[in-house]
């Protein structure tokens, strides 16, 4: 196993009195060691630190130090003091005791320590020098014998051995610089400090994640030659193979933003709210990306965005990304503008109803023809983009009192609650992939092949998925569906699927995680929730939801299991049976039920009169006495769930009840743990980019029950 390890030296105090005094090495090997140290930053293995030690104790502590290593550990080696010549131009490293008239005797000769690094099996050797040379040692001396003249650095430590790398603070004619000075009382030496500074993140210019060596090295030389001319640092590299990676667990938080792509920023900049949304669509996937520098940008952006976009949707989708990433701390940093949510039947101001109108997605014309002009002075975004328009709209529809009529030959269902307009954050992968689509119709529901008989039609019997999954019998039969209270939910209207298996549960981390594993399907796009950061591929949220697929890995998983995703008539008469419930459970809401937006829940809408137990997603099957009459459970809240149906006009429908009617968007069912309690009906629906992927949307598979 590949290890880290680390000798720091410095030297403040020398008996010798031709030695100036230092103060820099102190406290820069401290900080330094600290950093070496911290998990959180270099995470070393081992730091070691000699403050002010005599020749003996240090010739053996560097002995010792590159002894008995492996081949792949790497060793890193600083030395912050005075570096001096001898008569012959010998360099030597000047300890505590080391005295300038016997300093073959006194000194540690460079050809000792270079001795050390050759016979070490490690090929991976860092050794980092930041004092004076001949110059400075003597500017600061009684004796100018050595000014300008070379250390012979390179030549001093080059050696014989394999991986070898020197950084130095000076180039062979030039003095360490402490602050301002070269000798004097200041806090840190120039070069060391940035090394530091370097190490704590600044240092990752690609934005990967990780510092090399090359990378610390740039780094630093141009932080110090800015700041002072005098003093160039210098790098050598012997027989190196390969990059020597000091750190490789950067965040976002350890970086400094890098300018955003300049098409972000333009369309980020158009005046039509619609493209400006397609610009925080390239946001989102700049900070779940790669590039921490780039992802920094775009937290920043969508913390200006969130305080001071015109358009209400787009500050809360800034601010309910930020929320989702954990990018809001405690100390209220983030001053959201936010208009309050509205409620079904209240009647909205005139500035309500023309932000709502506003915020309407726009019709095939209003986007093309806002991809062929641009306001005076704004840059007009290519044609290409705006096909991503309405992937990243949010799911706004004007919500509306009253109930329609039914029609003659069916029953009215129990009055239903009404429900607070929500919108779900859409987070994208910026590599993400499209499946192609059915043109006209949804493709047909394959069956499986490789089933028991069907077994008796009644509620009761149950399959085993090679996943692992229970799934439960729904016999054939007619049931109602849909509801009478919102426009996209009606017609009230009779549905008789043939029999089919579906789920219990939704699919588990666990379960996804064998179809990654054998290929058949593509991680989540994030591994975290929303107040866990390593959810995914953590056994202990093994028996949790997969969140964060869209509908195609979803799709794709069902498929590998020998199952489909269900349709909206299967899900629906699953969750709410063929007596017409309005929740799985029953009529009556009950919230201690289900996972959905309560007293532990942190967003505006929650439901202060209820406590699940959760603030996220929960263990499946948390609720069993929310099951529905089939048996299938968390049908309502923990995540949505993907369906197999274009969200589209129930037959008889208005087409004009939504803008998002049409072969755009799929639909998902059920609500979720950040849902309003209106969601937890089970004829509720709503409809959403095939490729939007949330923290909280998973799904359950469905098949037939006959071939």
């Amino acid at each position: 196993m590949t290890s880290k390890f680390a000798l720091v030296i410095a030297n403040t105090e020398y008996q010798d009195a031709s030695f100036a005094k230092l103060t820099a090495p102190g406290r820069d090997a401290e900080e330094l060691a600290h950093v070496l140290r911290e998990p959180e930053l270099a995470a070393f293995d081992d730091v070691q630190v000699l403050l002010n030690d005599g020749e003996g104790k240090t010739r053996r502590s560097i002995a010792r130090f590159f002894a008995d290593r492996k081949r792949d550990d790497l060793l890193l080696l600083y030395f912050s003091g005075h570096g001096v010549r001898n008569e012959t131009g010998q360099l030597f490293l000047a300890a505590n005791d080391t005295e300038m008239k016997i300093l073959d005797a006194t000194g540690i000769p460079a050809e000792f320590v270079t001795n050390a690094m050759n016979n070490s099996r490690s090929q991976r050797q860092l050794l980092i020098l930041d004092c004076c040379n001949s110059g400075a040692f003597a500017h600061g001396s009684k004796s100018a014998a050595g000014v300008g003249k070379s250390m012979g650095i390179a030549t001093a430590f080059e050696g014989s051995g394999f991986g070898r790398v020197v950084l130095t603070a000076t180039d062979a004619t030039q003095y360490a610089w402490e602050g301002d000075k070269v000798i004097g009382d200041t806090q840190k030496s120039v070069f060391t400090h940035f090394l530091i500074e370097g190490l704590k993140g600044d240092a990752d210019q690609n934005g990967d994640g990780s510092i090399d060596i090359d990378e610390l090295y740039d780094y630093a030389y141009e932080q110090v030659v800015s700041r002072t001319p005098k003093q160039t640092p210098g790098k050598w590299s012997f027989k190196q193979q390969g990059d020597i990676v000091l750190r490789e667990n950067l965040t976002m938080r350890d970086v400094k933003s890098t300018p955003l792509p300049s098409d972000v920023l333009d369309l980020l900049s158009h005046p039509n709210s619609s493209v400006r949304r397609v610009g925080v669509q390239d946001l989102m996937s700049l900070l779940g990306g790669k590039h921490l520098g780039l992802a920094r940008a775009a937290e920043e952006k969508l913390r200006e965005i969130a305080e001071s976009d015109d358009s209400l949707t787009l500050r809360q989708t800034a601010s309910e990304t930020l929320i989702t990433r954990g990018l809001v701390d405690g100390s209220g940093s983030l001053h959201v503008n936010t208009a309050p949510i509205i409620n079904v039947g209240t009647i909205a101001s005139i500035e309500e109803q023309a932000e709502l109108k506003k915020e309407q997605r726009p019709t095939p014309a209003a986007k093309e023809q806002a991809g062929r002009s641009a306001t005076a002075g704004v840059k007009a975004i290519p044609v290409r983009r705006l096909g991503l328009v309405a992937g990243g709209l949010l799911i706004i529809s004007l919500l509306s009192w009253g109930v329609s009529k039914l029609l003659p030959n069916l029953s009215a269902p129990p009055a239903e609650p009404t429900r607070t307009f929500q919108t779900s954050v859409m987070l994208t992968s910026p590599t993400q992939t499209t499946v192609s689509q059915p043109e006209q119709t949804n493709r047909p529901l394959p069956t499986a092949t490789s089933i028991p008989p069907t077994p008796t039609p009644g509620i009761g019997p149950t399959l085993t998925g090679k996943d692992g999954m229970t799934l439960l019998y729904v016999p054939a039969g007619e049931f109602t569906m849909g509801s009478a209270s919102y426009k996209d939910e009606k017609p009230i209207h009779k549905v008789n699927p043939d029999a089919f298996w579906i789920d219990q549960t939704e699919v588990t981390n666990k379960m996804y995680s064998l179809c990654v594993s054998v290929n058949a399907c593509k991680a989540p796009k994030y591994k975290a929730s929303d107040s866990h950061t390593n959810y995914y591929g953590n056994v202990a949220f093994d028996p949790y939801p997969v969140i964060y697929v869209d509908w195609n890995r979803a799709e794709a998983y069902c498929e590998w299991a020998d199952r489909r995703l269900p349709t909206e008539a299967e899900w629906e008469k699953t969750a709410r049976g063929t007596d017409g419930n309005i929740y799985p459970w029953g009529n009556t809401f009950d919230g201690t039920l289900v996972n959905f937006c309560d007293i532990n829940c942190s967003l505006d809408w929650a439901n202060k009169s209820f406590d699940d137990k959760y603030a996220d997603v929960a263990p499946l099957g948390s609720y069993p006495s929310g099951k529905s009459i089939y048996g299938a459970l968390d049908m309502a809240g923990n995540v949505w769930e993907w369906v197999a149906d274009w969200y589209d006009v129930y037959p008889g429908g208005d087409p004009s009840a939504s803008s998002d009617f049409g072969q755009k968007y799929r639909v998902r069912r059920g609500g979720s743990w950040s849902s309003y309690d209106g969601f937890m009906r089970s004829a509720g629906r709503i409809g959403n980019d095939p490729a939007d992927a949330y923290y909280d949307i998973g799904f359950r598979c469905a098949m037939s029950a006959t071939p």
